[in-house]
């Protein structure tokens, strides 16, 4: 057993890290070691992205949190999008903080973005630079491991798969799908960038084509600020039901009262919300980005081009007017999550790479 202080961001955040971060504390990683978790959020305005004065001074705290925390601490396992390049310079800071303290420190990469990024000799020498500190960095999706490896070596970077918790997200108890619409449920930041103008148009098609249904928006504030939510919130109005956040025990519930899962982003890395939907028994239709289609087989759904509500209308179509196709690929969903994409497994290949880390076998 290990002692690892755990660095990223919980709560009130919401999204794919803050979700991986809560799986991970409360899943077998958490009896395999003794986690401490450092939660880097705020609660202000987001500035995600940006040089302001507000990123600055979070950050220089941050690190100096990490090396007070640090202290004592085996490992260092910070978790970041790891693009653009304001947040690998503030990732690289947390990890040199950690590694002064005698800490090994883990890199865990999340940023579904890093491979268009990360494409410039000026950004490769910043990465590397940034992640000196680093003993070994996890990437979440193929793509991102093999733009990582370019950068910094194949030896330093390795992919370990998200996972869900399929024991808490289960397919729903009772079956009322007859007595009203059928539901297609959205789960994520609420942006342009996260396709939701393009599932509201698709939605728009689907009722003008007499296919009635339910939208259901979950999700909050982007990163990039308010302002950034302004053309989803009005497109929404009249077309879509807004759920705003839910904290982390509610997500279950919120699946379970859905028929179809939709993620229609422009850019993803392995997202766990396809993952916590299969897991809960539902078919998805998603865009073709990161390791979607990897996830989604075409028995548990379908995966079509990014920026096309025209193709995005016709694949919801096949199970919202077919109850049948509904329940064998929400069937098929369940299994394979079950099979290929479980948290234990995520857990137990994290706990590979703490132990290479601590006894050398990484560099």
């Amino acid at each position: 057993m290990s002692k690892v202080l755990l660095v990223g961001k919980g709560y009130p955040d919401r999204g794919g890290i803050p979700t991986f971060l809560h799986t991970l504390q409360e899943g077998e990683l958490g009896d395999l070691h003794e986690i401490t978790f450092l939660n880097v959020a705020h609660f202000g305005t987001p500035e995600g992205g940006e040089v302001t004065a507000g990123n600055i001074g979070r950050t220089l705290r941050d690190a100096r949190n990490v090396f007070r925390m640090a202290k004592g601490q085996d490992i260092v396992h910070i978790h970041s999008a790891l693009a653009p390049a304001v947040t690998v310079g503030r990732a690289g800071l947390l990890a040199l903080a950690g590694r002064l303290r005698g800490a090994k420190v883990v890199m865990h990469a999340h940023g579904g973005n890093i491979e268009t990024w990360l494409t410039t000799r000026r950004t490769k020498l910043l990465m590397r630079l940034a992640m000196l500190p680093a003993s070994h960095v996890v990437a979440v999706w193929s793509a991102g491991e093999r733009t990582l490896r370019g950068a910094l070596g194949r030896g330093r970077v390795s992919l370990i798969d998200n996972g869900v918790d399929t024991a808490r997200f289960a397919p729903a108890d009772t079956d009322d799908e007859a007595s009203r619409l059928p539901r297609i449920l959205y789960v994520g930041l609420l942006t342009p960038r996260k396709g939701v103008l393009d599932l509201i148009e698709a939605s728009r098609l689907l009722r003008a084509d007499g296919v009635e249904h339910e939208l259901m928006l979950l999700g909050g504030v982007p990163d990039e600020g308010p302002e950034a939510a302004e053309p989803v919130l009005a497109a929404a109005e009249g077309v879509a039901r807004l759920l705003g956040t839910r904290p982390p025990e509610d997500m279950p519930a919120a699946y379970a009262d859905a028929d179809v899962f939709c993620l229609p982003s422009w850019w993803e890395a392995m997202p766990l919300s396809v993952l916590e939907a299969m897991s809960a028994g539902l078919p998805v239709v998603a865009s073709d980005v990161g390791d979607v289609s990897r996830l989604v087989t075409p028995e548990c759904g379908t995966v079509v081009p990014t920026k096309d509500p025209h193709r995005l209308a016709d694949a919801l179509r096949g199970p919202l007017v077919d109850p049948e196709l509904r329940r064998q690929q929400g069937k098929e969903s369940r299994a394979r999550a079950v099979d290929a994409f479980s948290s234990t497994a995520t857990a137990r290949a994290i706990d590979r790479v703490f132990h290479d880390v601590r006894h050398g076998d990484h560099a």
